[in-house]
């Protein structure tokens, strides 16, 4: 973090923004201490009452979540009706899926899960993520009269050029493209009725291999939740080997700021807490939850074969049955099988909707399936066969309590 405060040293000099504009932005109790202590001890010069004021927020948590949560309650409490601010900040390795996104669809989650990779849900829409150090993440906070994509991912590409060399633009998705075709970023944003945010990453030497893995989710699962668009991306660490990730922090921040200093408040490391920001923990808390995470999951469909219980159907000619799994918020709606019923097959459908109605409300999971599996093998039609202890089927889950 020492290289940050030395960022944040070297751009203070333009003016500070801790003290005054932290008291207005909280609007409530004492000023925090850590904020006054990276403040410049100028003031700034009173902006003109046309245009608004600059302000360049540095994280200093790398916590998905914490960051997550200083974007919502930024949204939520602050206004912006007298300044534009940019929030700077990276995470640790984490997925982050769109609001109206299917976790099981954008991440590998057994993959994640072993090596202990968090997978976070944001608050806007868009597509899947991969974030690591490599990665910088911008969100530009207005009030929703003057929100404007293009003009934020211009100021990116206005520094890529002039301090890199980088020939960097938005498309019409609002990603930024360098080298003909390849996606250094993209976007989304939240809006509301007085004030709106737009974020987007900015991949500098991100680690590709793990970006792929990660977001290699099971593509086989039928939703109409929002999907992430495959696109050839690119580190900017690719055209320009020795860029890192504070060198890009610099001088977006630099480029956001202008050269207006009446108009700049310049660098502060802020750091998301309750202290610094009462009531965020509460935001963290949600964020963290599997209620928030799988629990907003749109309704979804999964389909996979079985195979059938030798005595179950012993005439039939097939050795497994589609079974479908309809899903909503995470939690089993139905199963049913998935083809057309025939005479013999009737039972088994009858079997199925049985099953279904155990596990209804109960935690979709990848291992549902094996559950449904087990449940046919010890179906009444075969309680006269012998079977280990070891191999009754499992307890019905009961439905999620959180």
């Amino acid at each position: 973090m020492m290289s940050l405060r030395k960022v944040t040293s070297e751009v203070l000099a333009r003016g500070g923004v801790a003290g005054a504009v932290a008291k207005e932005a909280l609007g409530r109790g004492a000023i925090p201490q850590a904020w006054a202590s990276t403040s410049a001890s100028s003031k700034p010069k009173k902006a003109s009452s046309k245009a608004p004021q600059r302000t360049v927020f540095i994280s200093q948590s790398s916590d998905v979540f914490a960051n997550l949560a200083l974007e919502d309650w930024l949204y939520k409490n602050w206004s912006f009706e007298r300044r534009n601010v940019l929030l700077l900040w990276r995470n640790s390795p984490c997925v982050v899926i769109g609001r109206h996104q299917n976790p099981q669809v954008e991440a590998n989650l057994p993959y994640l899960e072993s090596a202990g990779v968090p997978v976070a849900r944001r608050g806007s829409g868009g597509g899947a993520v991969y974030h690591d150090h490599g990665n910088l993440n911008c969100t530009f906070f207005t009030t929703r009269e003057r929100y404007n994509r293009h003009s934020n991912l211009e100021v990116i590409c206005r520094a890529l050029n002039h301090d890199f060399g980088i020939q960097a633009h938005p498309n019409p998705r609002d990603d930024i493209i360098v080298d003909h075709d390849h996606k250094v970023s993209g976007s989304a944003a939240k809006l509301g009725r007085t004030t709106a945010y737009h974020h987007c990453t900015l991949l500098v030497n991100t680690d590709r291999q793990q970006l792929r893995l990660s977001l290699n989710g099971d593509k086989s699962i039928k939703s109409k939740a929002t999907a992430s668009v495959p696109a050839h991306v690119m580190n900017l660490s690719e055209l320009q080997p020795n860029i890192n990730v504070e060198q890009v922090l610099t001088s977006v921040g630099k480029a956001f700021l202008g050269q207006d200093h009446h108009l700049a408040n310049g660098f502060t490391l802020v750091n998301p807490s309750d202290e610094w920001f009462p009531g965020l923990a509460e935001l963290e808390a949600v964020l963290r939850s599997s209620r928030w995470l799988e629990g907003q999951t749109p309704r979804c469909t999964i389909t996979r074969r079985l195979p059938i219980p030798q005595g179950l159907l012993p005439h039939a000619s097939n050795t497994s049955l589609a079974v479908t799994v309809q899903a909503y918020h995470g939690l089993v709606e139905e199963v049913r099988m998935e083809e057309d019923v025939v005479k013999e097959e009737e039972g088994v459908a009858e079997l199925l909707q049985d099953i279904g109605a155990g596990l209804k409300g109960a935690p979709y999971t990848p291992d549902t399936f094996n559950i449904i599996a087990g449940r046919l093998r010890f179906t009444p039609a075969l309680a006269d066969m012998h079977f280990p202890a070891s191999a009754r089927p499992p307890p019905t889950p009961t439905r999620s309590v959180i």
